[in-house]
């Protein structure tokens, strides 16, 4: 029939998330701990940015790549900071959020029936993205607590037919930070296996404990072999101005350029002189942030732990938490739920990040302390009321 819907929208389903998010604003007096973004205000000097640009007549189309002075502010900061040297010309384009990123890089690289290998749990969109590019998405299930890569797990993922793996680093939702030894190992079998790995680093300086973040680009030989995605949107509390960055060799990009081009043209001038001051300025106001989550999380783990049927580590990075609950006795998805309509606390459940995942709950930390305090005595009032916890 002329009406029916193109076997790539049939190919996926909305976001387990968002289908909750949709579900919590219809629910009052919510604490939500399902969020994926910072609660935080966008620092006051970069929407000062973004004013003085509109002022000066910033309001017309761009560069498809992005600004120049953006994609050099860029680079200077690749290089600073994660060792990798990227051209600006050719290497660096800026992206309507990750999202966008995302979406141009499988739509550039993944032919169908290419496998595209995801370390699991992970965040859903990667499989929808990839459904979409008409590539096959292969889940690598790492292990609880820690969820380290496990290399021998991987490369019995790897076949003829293996053209990326994803990594989410850190990782959401686990929190977990691939150390370089890791990653190390990863770069040695996409250069014996020819493969290329997309490496998502949007939460890179969301981490504690001296934690230290590496890029996999950086590794010798690897440059050529990854996308490196990034965005403003967690590290400066950006999410809403939708502004991100791919990184990757001069043929790639120039294929992500094509796309993305006829996906949104260009990203806001405006948004991207305020990007500009935000990686330019100093770096006071991320510090802040990422302290206030240290102690967010510090808090609420602890309490967590107070609470019988539940375990949870303290993550390395990102500003989530996924305690375990298998000691509840309940699927997570029926645990979400029955938590958001007789709590009032709204969790993700682990399930929608992959098989993996079950037996776990995603907490967001990017609330209050207030908030999460009140969200964990909330927690631990429904737990009593679980038969499970009644019996024994």
């Amino acid at each position: 029939m002329a009406e029916s819907l193109s076997t790539r929208v049939n190919s996926i389903e909305t976001s387990p998330i968002r289908k909750l998010i949709d579900m919590v604003d219809k629910i009052p007096n919510v604490i939500g701990l399902h969020a994926g973004e910072p609660d935080f205000d966008t620092p006051m000097h970069i929407i000062e940015a973004a004013k003085k640009a509109l002022n000066e007549g910033h309001t017309h189309y761009t560069h498809t790549a992005g600004l120049p002075e953006l994609r050099e502010a860029i680079a200077e900061k690749l290089l600073k900071e994660n060792n990798i040297k990227a051209d600006p010309e050719t290497e660096i384009t800026v992206t309507v959020g990750g999202f966008a990123a995302l979406f141009s890089t499988f739509q550039t690289v993944i032919n169908p029936a290419d496998e595209v290998i995801v370390t699991e749990p992970s965040w859903p969109s990667y499989e929808g993205f990839i459904k979409l590019s008409g590539g096959i998405p292969v889940h690598l299930q790492l292990k609880a607590p820690d969820y380290p890569l496990d290399v021998n797990s991987l490369k019995e993922k790897i076949t003829e037919h293996t053209k990326m793996v994803v990594i989410n680093n850190p990782n959401n939702p686990t929190g977990a930070v691939y150390s370089k030894k890791e990653l190390k190992v990863l770069a040695s079998l996409a250069k014996k296996h020819g493969f290329l790995v997309l490496a998502d680093e949007v939460y890179e300086k969301i981490v504690f404990d001296n934690t230290h973040h590496y890029s996999i680009a950086s590794l010798t030989g690897m440059k050529e072999k990854t996308i490196t995605v990034n965005s403003f949107s967690k590290t400066y509390a950006m999410t809403g101005w939708r502004i991100g960055y791919v990184v990757s060799n001069e043929k790639i990009t120039t294929g992500i350029r094509r796309i993305h081009s006829y996906a949104v043209s260009c990203v806001s001038p405006a948004f991207q002189k305020a990007a500009l001051t935000a990686l330019t300025a100093p770096n006071d106001c991320v510090q802040q942030m990422v302290r206030k989550y240290k102690e967010r999380r510090d808090i609420t783990v602890e309490a967590l732990n107070d609470i019988p049927g539940l375990q949870c580590i303290k993550p390395k990075g990102t500003f989530y938490l996924f305690p375990d609950v298998q000691g509840l006795g309940l699927p997570s998805a029926n645990l979400a739920e029955q938590m958001l309509k007789k709590a009032k606390v709204a969790t993700i459940p682990g399930s929608a990040f992959g098989p993996s995942g079950e037996g776990h709950l995603r907490m967001s930390i990017s609330v209050s302390k207030k908030d999460l305090l009140e969200a964990v005595k909330r927690i631990k009032s429904f737990v009593r009321t679980l038969p499970s916890r009644r019996d024994r």
